[in-house]
């Protein structure tokens, strides 16, 4: 079935960028964005810079769609990198015209997905849960397109493992998502308990704060004013190219990858791409052609973060191109199809229910979930 403190542009050379939701820190909004999928950031000036972005073309499907709009949307950030590419080829769709818009965050985005004004977007994968739950399968997902991309960074060189964090206060980029719910999920496999709220940590415990914005973490471990936070990209990048003292001391994908060795469970994913499910009904062919062209995308991406940093600053997608190529490494771009993408999904899901299981709807999506 196929339904189946401001990121501180970090006073990165010219980079601004600003507070945005997938993932706006301290939100407990399980529709606002997770801090991993959405960074708003000022407009950058295009760059006229030519760049080769050939890659091998799809096969161009045989039947004709004249007359037939398809309506995508990129996030600004991080979370859109990959799709500049397509912004600068756009896919062939057997006659049917392809058109791009920016969202600033996943909660611009989400409310167009749901009037029909957008047709494809991307969103956190518990977000997208928790719409087609509560929406009647209003969406359904294409494919996951980003993976775990958390690190926990520090200038404390003492830290090694989450067990050197007992004791300590850790900021975490974006309270009710992705983030605070993994990082939970890690401490309680290591039997390390989350100090109660507004109280100082003992020797066993771990206290998490919220109170500094996701994007002036970076500022705020630059100036001293903490010590320690999980980000996603590109925060622990600019961080850490702005002050070479400060590094990722803990790659939260591998912690996650260590406690779930069992299930052979590598990582778990961070973005996914949805299609309204009236649309994916109607053009089902036209929704696979445009995830064969976002497969590309992705491949061409992880092998050019050079050229792709240009394209990425050319479209205006909310970084500068040196800062995009830097992230790019860091950022887990991958592509794996919805169905095959099934189980891992779950098993996040399963971690929001286990913390807050209306982030994702209160249950399991069922297999309409899931665009085959």
């Amino acid at each position: 079935m196929w339904f189946k403190h401001k990121l501180l542009s970090v006073c990165f050379v010219l980079m601004l960028i600003t507070a945005g939701s997938a993932v706006a820190g301290g939100k407990k909004d399980a529709e606002s964005v997770p801090p991993d999928s959405a960074v708003q950031v000022i407009s950058v000036q295009p760059v006229e810079e030519s760049v080769d972005t050939s890659v091998p073309e799809s096969e161009e499907p045989g039947l004709p769609y004249e007359g037939v709009s398809v309506r995508a949307a990129a996030l600004n950030g991080p979370s859109g990198i990959p799709m500049a590419y397509l912004f600068e080829n756009p896919p062939a769709l057997a006659g049917a015209s392809i058109s791009f818009e920016i969202a600033a965050a996943a909660d611009v985005l989400l409310p167009k997905l749901l009037k029909g004004e957008v047709d494809i977007g991307i969103l956190p994968p518990n977000v997208a849960a928790k719409v087609y739950t509560k929406n009647n399968g209003a969406i359904v997902v294409g494919a996951v397109v980003g993976n775990g991309m958390l690190s926990l960074i520090t200038r404390d060189t003492g830290i090694r493992t989450l067990e050197d964090l007992k004791g300590k206060t850790v900021s975490i980029a974006g309270q009710g998502a992705t983030p605070e719910y993994m990082f939970r999920y890690l401490l309680a496999a290591w039997g390390i308990s989350v100090a109660p709220a507004g109280t100082v940590p003992d020797e066993e415990s771990v206290a998490l704060d919220f109170s500094i914005p996701t994007a002036e973490i970076p500022a705020a471990i630059i100036s001293g004013k903490i010590n320690y936070a999980v980000v996603p990209e590109p925060f622990s990048t600019v961080a850490a190219s702005k002050d070479s003292s400060i590094f990722r001391a803990i790659d939260i994908q591998q912690e996650f990858a260590a406690v779930e060795a069992a299930e052979g469970t590598e990582n778990y994913p961070m973005t996914v791409v949805v299609i309204r499910a009236e649309f994916a009904r109607q053009y089902p062919e036209l929704v696979r052609w445009y995830l064969d062209s976002y497969r590309a995308a992705v491949d061409w991406t992880n092998a050019n973060p050079e050229k792709a940093g240009v394209l990425v600053q050319k479209h205006t997608l909310g970084l500068l191109a040196p800062v995009a190529a830097r992230v790019i490494p860091n950022a887990a771009y991958v592509y794996q199809p919805a169905r095959e993408a099934k189980p891992a999904l779950e098993n996040l899901f399963t971690i929001f229910l286990n913390f807050a299981p209306d982030a994702v709807g209160g249950s399991l999506p069922d297999d309409g979930f899931y665009f085959d």
